[in-house]
């Protein structure tokens, strides 16, 4: 399992980086194409893509990961009931949007949201086969058919904003992205035929419901504050607050995402407690290392980097976006509490607080809605802030054993490689000649101050600096591991192997 981890690390890394150059690519080009008040529309259907990959992959195929013996009985009934409770939620999305969703968000909006529909049926065809491939721990094959699917959907919606499409073609490019992947899934790892096995089912049921249920809640944590801010501003703010809060919270999943991804097949596996617990403190350790640096980066370099890459129309989203880093540290912490809580079978747990985290951070949001941005987003990093504790208290340290006491010690030298980044990289920002333009600013600011990062957290934790050194290692080969690969299959002349002989 430790082989298959690492491994899994590499590829994800290595598949992710191509991918998020790609996403980053598209971002900019998106940026420029199209009005903000586009993105605002679309940021509502948007909510249902994370949403469709919960309800069908939670609720009805993630008990074939936890479970510890699976039949064709199980994986039959999972997939009967994938493909109806898709075709049922597709259904019911496209009446929502046509009956309400429209006279809520905009007209407008409401078509996006229905032109969206097919989402939850593209994402249950594609169920079964995923939890297949977590099962067998076949990270590499499910890193390069999220890293395709991503591609192609950026691609798409890239052509199709050229073409005049507006939001309609961020929502195309969704759905070409969640089906080209259910596609690829399902030639990878294909699922038995669809049947119903009512003692099967009742065993997948018993843990998919709640878990679907926690993972419902937590999207819907994820995506609240769009739809009160789309509810109650103008589409342009929606717009901006969806662009900072991507930019300060949700790109740091795209790390986080690596370890959500291994988490819950890995942790699922693991007898010992006092194993998981120091498993999931060391990931919490090297997450705040590697995360952190790049959100202070944020931080400083955002009031020339946005406009300068993004435009001139992002620039009312700097200032959000700099406060919502701050809730974005905090999320790259609490990354993986769920898949704890699932590995230790406590979904109904895990349910109860996602309620109680939903409507306190609904409440929160919607109170200071009508304040503007920059109070919202004050207000939601004060909110994850709050969640971080909750989140020990009540369920890490309560069915785990992990005090939020224990974590304190793991964050401190991230925090003081932070400072240090901000105290070189702010005097260089204003000391770099303006005429140099954007770019040199960047170029110069940025490599500084991780530098100053990476110096200040070797003085001042030789664990951290050593996960980060053993993360790199194993993610990236050693020169020397390809140097001996290349020598072991170079064969004199004359000379044949053996059968049985060892290949390095």
């Amino acid at each position: 399992m430790k082989d298959a981890a690492v491994s899994g690390v590499r590829w994800l890394v290595l598949t992710r980086a191509v991918s998020e150059s790609v996403a980053v690519i598209a971002t900019v080009a998106l940026a420029r194409m199209l009005a903000p008040a586009e993105f605002g529309r679309a940021a509502v259907a948007l909510i249902f893509v994370p949403l469709a990959g919960i309800l069908t992959f939670e609720g009805f195929a993630s008990a074939l990961v936890q479970r510890e013996s699976v039949e064709d009985t199980h994986r039959s009934s999972a997939s009967l009931t994938s493909l109806v409770g898709g075709l049922a939620l597709s259904l019911l999305l496209f009446g929502l949007s046509r009956v309400l969703l429209g006279r809520i968000f905009g007209a407008e909006t409401g078509r996006l949201v229905e032109l969206m529909s097919p989402i939850f049926l593209l994402a249950a065809i594609g169920a079964v086969a995923r939890a297949t491939l977590w099962r067998a721990l076949r990270f590499r094959a499910l890193s390069l058919i999220d890293m395709v699917g991503l591609v192609s959907g950026n691609v798409v919606a890239i052509v199709l904003a050229a073409l005049g499409l507006g939001g309609s073609a961020i929502v195309i490019g969704a759905l070409v992205q969640v089906g080209s992947s259910s596609l690829l899934l399902v030639i990878a790892a294909p699922p038995p035929l669809p049947r119903w096995h009512r003692g099967s089912q009742r065993q997948i049921s018993n843990f998919g419901v709640p878990a679907a249920l926690a993972g419902l809640v937590d999207v819907l944590f994820r995506n609240v504050d769009y739809a009160i801010i789309a509810a109650t501003l103008p589409a342009a703010q929606t717009g901006i607050y969806w662009r900072a809060f991507n930019l300060g919270v949700v790109y740091q999943d795209k790390l986080s995402g690596v370890m959500m991804q291994l988490a819950f097949p890995v942790y699922s596996r693991i007898e010992s407690r006092e194993e998981l617990r120091r498993l999931h403190e060391r990931a919490a350790r090297v997450h705040a290392a590697v995360i952190f640096p790049l959100l202070a980066l944020l931080i400083v370099l955002a009031p020339v980097a946005i406009p300068y890459i993004l435009g001139s129309a992002w620039a009312p989203s700097v200032h959000p976006a700099q406060i919502l880093a701050v809730a974005g540290m905090i999320a790259a912490v609490l990354t993986g509490y769920a898949q704890v809580m699932l590995a230790v079978g406590q979904p109904r747990s895990l349910l109860r607080f996602n309620l109680g985290m939903l409507a306190g951070y609904a409440a929160a949001v919607a109170v200071a809605a009508s304040h503007g941005l920059i109070v919202v987003s004050i207000v939601v990093s004060v909110a994850y802030l709050g969640i971080l504790a909750g989140v020990y208290r009540f369920l890490l340290q309560r069915y785990v054993g992990i005090s939020i006491a224990r974590l304190i010690p793991e964050l401190g030298p991230a925090i003081v490689g932070c400072l240090a980044l901000a105290a070189v990289s702010v005097p260089l920002l204003h000391l770099v000649d303006p005429t140099l333009g954007e770019l040199p600013s960047l170029l110069i600011v940025a490599p500084a101050g991780l530098v100053a990062y990476a110096l200040a957290l070797r003085a001042v934790s030789r664990p951290a600096w050593s996960d980060l050194s053993l993360l790199f290692a194993r993610v990236l080969p050693p020169l020397t591991r390809l140097r001996r690969l290349r020598g072991a299959v170079r064969v004199r002349p004359g000379l044949t192997a053996q059968p049985g002989a060892e290949v390095d």
